[in-house]
């Protein structure tokens, strides 16, 4: 059951970013909600709402978007959910009409409570993916 209700949040939140629909996507996310990526950097609500209308700006189409939880352990009033994404996404370069296409996966282990609006992920910490650009494999420096 809570496997169940965290999928249906998960797919709210994949809509939302399909539809590119700031608030239906931030009313996904918890106030105290805290992101470390690979690099180290810690992300909060503010700035991950700030990131996303920065991204969907050069984003004219989600393609494909898909996430997949692969387990999940309860402990306590919370849940550790290990979840897998893709994402594949037409993305504007900067002269604004050449589009590349871009498909970036990440693995997340996310901590998950139970809240008056439904299961939300107040800790997200980032495990490592992958980016393909026009099919080629991209290593950031």
């Amino acid at each position: 059951m809570v496997r169940d209700s965290i999928v249906v949040e998960t797919v709210k939140g994949i809509d939302a970013t399909r539809r590119q629909d700031i608030e239906a996507y931030m009313a996904q996310i918890p106030d105290s909600l805290t992101i470390q990526t690979e690099a180290g950097e810690r992300i909060s609500r503010a700035q991950q709402r700030s990131n996303a209308l920065r991204d969907w700006s050069i984003v004219p189409a989600t393609q494909r978007i898909v996430s997949v939880i692969d387990s999940v352990q309860l402990v306590g009033d919370s849940a550790i959910v290990f979840r897998w994404q893709y994402w594949e996404r037409l993305i504007l370069e900067r002269d604004g009409r050449t589009r590349d296409t871009v498909i970036t996966t990440q693995l997340h282990r996310e901590i998950w409570r139970s809240t008056s609006k439904g299961w939300r992920a107040f800790r997200e910490e980032e495990l490592g993916g992958l980016i393909f650009v026009n099919g080629a494999r991209y290593r950031p420096q």
